[in-house]
């Protein structure tokens, strides 16, 4: 049923139903023929339409139809759609710009200007549903064979603006290019006006969705007279760029104003809607921890992301949480939005240090003998933990002493309470950056990212560089999947001995506990394998095995239990495999989170010569490095809930007790 049908300034015709907006063109003067540049499904392009006859199938026509939400953009191919619904509407297709989209109807807006006898016909639909900036990642990476992109393809909903221009005048080929690129910045101009966000990442503002598509039609130049009256230039300064830009930015507010009306009832709901989804995205937000490629410098973090950590940490250093839980929370914060200390201050970076000057100065005796190799492991592991437990005890002690001490002298000479509380915070800074030391959450998942990033646009050189930050496996001979398959054991792993397990210590110890852990599990990593090391570094292996022992079982059990809320990821598979393949890895502890997650995923995780974790499981891949990737963080974030749990009530069982 026809709802709408009015005649344009263009001559054209317009009607619109529930299913679709139909425009049908007028003769062109002169027997002239029309041109269209659009980015539509039918007769894309670069098109030239011959002049019309008098029969009604060889008039040109736009269409814009509406398919269901429900529809994949595959089944039936979109092509062969608008081609049988062009012959359903008694139109030929030769003849037919065919545009698809998900967006009601409803959204149909018209806007026109007419300036020294040329006019402007701008028709709108708009849904906004998949709205996206400029540069947003990418939802599937298929570049030419466009066959495989339902393989590929992440799931999106549906909307889309589609635009349709007519002019009733000759454009030349710079005047089409230049009007094109001028509609599509008054779409994005008015989306902007409209505070429309990216559905990928809400602080950032949508310039349209993933799928919109804008056909500009005109008459064709010709010869003789047809030729003398064509527009040659469409720049921002030319009247004819004010027309389009202004008829197009009023269709297109006009119909985001109705989709956002049908969809939030008024304005002031929809600008609630969209500062709650700039909040919620900018706390999803974290500091960029590694840079865009190997080798480039890191990237600053933004405004926003500064501020919320800002907040954050600020925010709990003001809440009621016991003074242990407190510290912990707020210390997670910070590695979610906030840098590491200076690497010539981080403790852990001191702890390598020391070992590589040790390793220096040992002569080539203690590495060849069994028995001297382990007393001399030994006699490193104990001066080690004194060394680094006992300066962070005495740092804790100083950092308290002082703000007692300043305390005191502003009580005594000038009773200020803003400057006693803020040495009071600044003591507690100092404490908060030395447990942040210990361990790292942000930096682990943002490799697993790029990494991901890396192979999904076949980027294997810059992946393999970037493995390097995971694990010191040789890449220059790894495939895609070897390289995902590194990814995510080193992601499993390194969330046992790099989060959980400080935390666990953290929790029994405080941060003197969690800075010892990490120091012998540097120590592990440097010397603790066979090889020139292996009676050296035996003792530093085996205490290393024995502080895991706990957290690395949890680490699994966490994955599990994250695995229930990730799509497509097993969480009975994934303990399953880790109590059959776990004995397979040298350590026995590793084998632990490494089986459960691939088991997860269903994948297999193997090195030569080694292990094969999760042998039936398929080969892995940047989609496999996702999934662990949300795992993962999940897991890490349930990891802090139950640590902050015991650090509450752990003191008040022990009084108990």
């Amino acid at each position: 049923m026809i709802r709408k049908e009015e005649k344009l300034s263009t001559g054209a015709k317009v009607s619109v139903n529930d299913e679709r907006v139909r425009v049908d063109l007028p003769p062109a003067p002169d027997l002239s023929s029309y041109q269209v540049i659009s980015s539509a499904i039918l007769n894309g392009g670069f098109q030239t339409f011959a002049a019309a006859s008098n029969s009604q199938n060889s008039k040109q026509h736009v269409i814009n139809y509406k398919v269901p939400s429900t529809y994949d953009g595959l089944n039936p191919p979109p092509l062969g759609l608008l081609t049988n619904f062009a012959r359903k509407e008694n139109l030929d297709p030769a003849h037919t710009v065919g545009l698809l989209t998900a967006a009601s109807m409803e959204s149909f807006a018209h806007s026109s200007r007419t300036a020294k006898g040329v006019s402007v016909d701008v028709i709108v639909t708009a849904g906004l549903s998949n709205s996206r900036s400029a540069g947003a990642e990418a939802d599937y990476f298929v570049v030419r064979d466009e066959t495989t992109v339902g393989e590929e393809k992440q799931e999106m909903k549906p909307g889309t603006i589609n635009t349709i221009i007519i002019v009733n005048a000759p454009l030349t080929q710079e005047a089409q290019v230049e009007s094109y690129a001028i509609a599509v910045e008054a779409k994005c101009n008015a989306c902007v006006n409209h505070g429309v966000t990216c559905a990928k990442d809400a602080t950032k503002f949508g310039m349209g969705t993933g799928t919109d598509c804008l056909a500009l039609i005109s008459q064709s130049v010709g010869e003789g007279k047809n030729c003398r009256g064509a527009i040659k230039h469409a720049g921002k300064h030319t009247l004819f760029a004010e027309m389009v830009g202004q008829a197009v930015s009023e269709a297109t507010s006009e119909a985001i104003m109705i989709n956002i009306r049908y969809l939030h009832g008024n304005y002031v709901r929809y600008t609630i809607y969209r500062w709650i989804r700039v909040l919620v995205a900018t706390m999803k937000g974290a500091r960029p921890c590694i840079p865009p490629k190997p080798m480039m410098p890191i990237p600053s973090a933004s405004f926003s992301v500064l501020l919320m950590g800002i907040s954050s940490v600020s925010l709990v250093y003001l809440s009621p949480l016991p003074d242990r839980a407190k510290l912990l929370l707020a210390a997670v914060a910070w590695d979610r939005y906030l840098g590491e200390p200076p690497l010539k201050v981080h403790p852990v970076c001191l702890a390598g240090s020391a070992i590589s000057a040790s390793l220096s100065k040992a002569p080539e005796l203690v590495y060849k003998s069994p028995g001297l190799g382990i007393i001399s492991g030994f006699a490193l592991l104990v001066s080690m933990l004194f060394a680094f437990t006992g300066g962070a005890w005495a740092f804790i002690e100083c950092t308290d002493t002082l703000a007692r001490k300043a305390e005191d002298a502003c009580h005594e000479y000038f009773n200020n309470t803003l400057v006693i509380m803020a040495f009071q915070f600044m003591s507690w800074i100092l404490k908060l950056l030395l447990l942040k030391s210990t361990f790292s959450l942000q930096l682990l998942c943002t490799i697993a990212l790029q990494m991901a990033r890396f192979l999904e646009r076949d980027q294997i050189d810059d992946a393999r560089m970037q493995l390097s930050w995971l694990c010191s496996r040789d890449p220059s001979k790894l495939s895609s999947s070897d390289l995902a398959g590194g990814t995510l054991e080193s992601l499993s792993e390194n969330l046992s001995d790099g989060f959980v397990a400080p935390l666990f210590w953290y929790v029994l110890l405080g941060p003197v506990g969690a800075l010892g852990y990490r120091v012998v599990n540097t120590l592990d990593s440097r010397i603790g394998y066979r090889g020139k090391y292996e009676w050296f570094g035996k003792p530093s292996a085996r205490f290393d095995d024995l502080i895991n022992f706990i957290p690395a079982r949890l680490t699994a059990l966490l994955l599990a239990l994250a695995a229930n809320f990730v799509r497509g990821c097993n969480a009975s598979q994934g303990l399953q495999t880790a109590w059959k393949d776990r004995k397979q890895c040298e350590s026995p502890n590793a084998g632990w989170p490494m089986a459960c997650f691939a088991g997860i995923l269903g994948v297999r995780l193997k090195k030569d010569g080694a292990y094969c974790l999760g042998k039936a499981g398929i080969e892995p891949g940047p989609t496999n490095i996702r999934s662990g990737h949300k795992v993962a963080q999940l897991a890490g974030g349930m990891s802090v809930l139950v640590a902050i749990a015991f650090t509450i009530l752990l003191p008040d069982l022990m009084s108990a007790s």
